[in-house]
């Protein structure tokens, strides 16, 4: 995990506003382009908080020196969100939309659950090994 920024530098900030921007942009796509949808300034705002609070929570994680916490939420949110772009591709009678945003929630917090388990597991690790 050499590519993170170390543990409680500034670098963080400039991580956490890419993601924000790269999940917001994802989840833009998804509503405005797949599904076809029209513009609703309502809802962009809508997405881009829900990006920056998800961004601000995983990447807190990081600033302290989490990095598995980050891991495993990144990958929930990448699977979540990969899986809401296969469920709108699919004919499922006007429930695609509803499916997919159900199954990006599952997985990123199905990750954030995952990585607090493991980080912690980590860290008790080491404790049991100092003493």
């Amino acid at each position: 995990m050499n590519f993170l920024p170390p543990a409680r530098t500034g670098r963080w900030l400039w991580w956490s506003i890419s993601y924000a921007l790269i999940v917001w942009l994802l989840l833009v796509l998804h509503r405005f382009v797949l599904l076809g949808e029209g513009f609703d300034l309502l809802i962009l705002l809508r997405w881009a908080a829900l990006s920056i609070v998800l961004s601000g929570i995983i990447n807190s994680f990081g600033w302290y020196g989490a990095r598995l916490v980050w891991v495993f939420s990144t990958a929930g949110i990448v699977l979540g969100i990969s899986l809401m772009l296969i469920y709108t591709s699919r004919d499922m009678s006007g429930w695609e939309d509803l499916a997919g945003f159900l199954s990006f929630l599952l997985f990123t917090a199905g990750g954030f659950v995952l990585g607090l388990i493991v980080e912690g597991s980590r860290l008790l690790v080491q404790y049991l090994r100092r003493r």
